[in-house]
């Protein structure tokens, strides 16, 4: 009986030292939720206070905007909406021919962009492709080259393109190499992060197996990673010419070529209807764009891996 009472005694003592940790984890943990609520509440205080986010200030620069889209949108007249050029040659104000009397401009100009993203993604996507098995840590042939790849593609998607194409401008010149240029390294870094990590989830069977047959690394990453990861691989590189096409645009406002610099200068000497001639235009075509990069994606790799 003695026994019993004494094995009963020691339970409940366990059960209350169990009982005791949990409620003193339980503590741990709530103190560190709320110094890292109390964390983000200051930090959130602290950037609204640098940014002057405040709503006041919003609400009175909010008519402003309206303002300036009111003063570059076409005066279109519904009589002269599709009339043509006149015999003098002269488009007749309010209509859409007079709107984009610079449509044939605009046009080359937005193909220029649309060559220079496909040029930057394909340098970029080649970069990429290559540091991405040199980064991947399960990969890399040795772990000084490992991180020395990681360091370099931080440092690739780090700096923005337009601060890239800045530099560059100044080093090759005015136009489209420099944006070509700037978005390439840029793609590289993204996408060679993207890329290292697929790598970093395929099965290592493979690998092993060409190992054990004497396979060198190179022939290791071409026949027993590379085949795994392609799909994904492909729809990453689609998915970042979406996003090269939009940076093409961007980049020309620093006099890196494509139709950013042909709205970089509407902007800043006309101010007039203009503008959203060539916003419209990018604006569509990068919709069109992105529309059939996504039914690229899909056909590639099916909707079920999209999820």
């Amino acid at each position: 009986m003695a026994h019993t009472s004494l094995d009963a005694g020691t339970g409940e003592d366990a059960v209350s030292m169990f009982e005791a940790h949990r409620a003193q984890l339980r503590r741990d943990r709530m103190a560190a939720n709320l110094l890292l609520l109390a964390l983000f509440v200051f930090f959130l205080g602290w950037s609204i206070y640098i940014s002057r986010f405040y709503p006041d200030r919003l609400a009175e620069g909010l008519p402003r905007i309206f303002e300036y889209f009111a003063s570059v949108m076409p005066n279109l007249e519904l009589a002269n909406l599709f009339e043509g050029r006149g015999e003098d040659g002269r488009a007749v104000p309010g209509s859409i021919t007079y709107w984009y009397a610079d449509f044939t401009k605009y046009v080359v100009l937005i193909g220029e962009t649309i060559l220079m993203a496909i040029t930057a993604t394909i340098l970029g996507t080649a970069m990429a492709l290559i540091l991405s098995f040199t980064a991947a840590r399960n990969l890399s042939p040795a772990p000084w080259i490992g991180m020395m790849s990681r360091r370099f593609l931080e440092f690739c998607r780090g700096v923005p393109e337009i601060l890239f194409a800045l530099v560059l401008v100044f080093w090759v010149g005015i136009g489209p190499l420099a944006g070509v240029l700037a978005i390439a390294i840029h793609s590289a870094g993204a996408l060679g992060k993207l890329f290292s990590e697929v790598g970093e989830n395929a099965s290592m069977r493979p690998v092993d197996g060409i190992t054990a047959v004497g396979g060198t690394w190179a022939e290791r990453m071409r026949y027993g990673v590379l085949p795994q990861v392609m799909p994904n691989f492909i729809s990453y590189t689609l998915w970042r010419f979406e996003i090269n096409v939009r940076a093409s645009a961007v980049v020309g406002f620093v006099g890196a070529g494509g139709i950013g610099a042909e709205l970089n200068q509407v902007i800043s000497f006309h101010s007039d209807d203009r503008v959203t001639a060539v916003l419209l235009l990018v604006v569509l075509t990068v919709t069109c764009i992105d529309l059939v990069s996504e039914r690229a994606r899909h056909a590639m790799i099916g909707k079920e891996s999209m999820r």
